[in-house]
């Protein structure tokens, strides 16, 4: 038996949109509508301030609702350049977290480079090395990043770490 539970949803607080409520197999097209109305809000924001879209994602958190994967939040992140302005300003300042975090990322490539040398298994051993290539490429982006902070690349290091 198929079961379509509806799913009710709430906006967050001063976000615009109107909430309604959706059955779970439809609840994808439901969320990602409201965030993708987001997105564009987030433009017209962009826009009118005078700035720039550098980095946006939608996010959709999917669970088992009924017989169906349904879509029961979403998140709009969106990073913003405007020339000029203090946000630039505190581009800047994030030098030494970035820094900081270089060193992290360093150490953690050395850590899984030594793993790799000991590690027998071949599943594990391409599990370390797929690791090894998104830390590289997050120091990469994280060193560009370093040398020209007004064009910070909107990156979320964190889920590469």
């Amino acid at each position: 038996m198929i079961s379509n539970p509806i799913l009710g949803y709430k906006l967050d607080p001063g976000e615009p949109g109107i909430p309604h409520s959706a059955p779970a197999s439809r609840s994808i097209m439901r969320v990602l509508s409201q965030e993708i109305s987001n997105l564009i809000y987030f433009k017209k924001e962009a826009l009118r301030e005078g700035g720039t879209i550098i980095y946006s994602n939608i996010a959709l958190d999917l669970r088992k609702r009924g017989s169906f994967l349904a879509a029961v939040a979403g998140r709009t992140q969106v990073f913003i350049y405007t020339p000029g302005t203090k946000s630039s300003e505190r581009t800047h300042s994030l030098g030494s977290e970035l820094q900081d975090k270089q060193q992290e990322i360093e150490r953690k490539i050395l850590e899984l480079e030594r793993q790799l040398k000991t590690e027998t298994d071949p599943l594990e051993r391409e599990r370390l090395r797929e690791d090894l290539e998104r830390l590289k490429l997050a120091l990469n982006i994280l060193k560009a990043s370093l040398r020209a902070p007004e064009l910070l690349v909107g990156v979320l290091l964190d889920s590469l770490v």
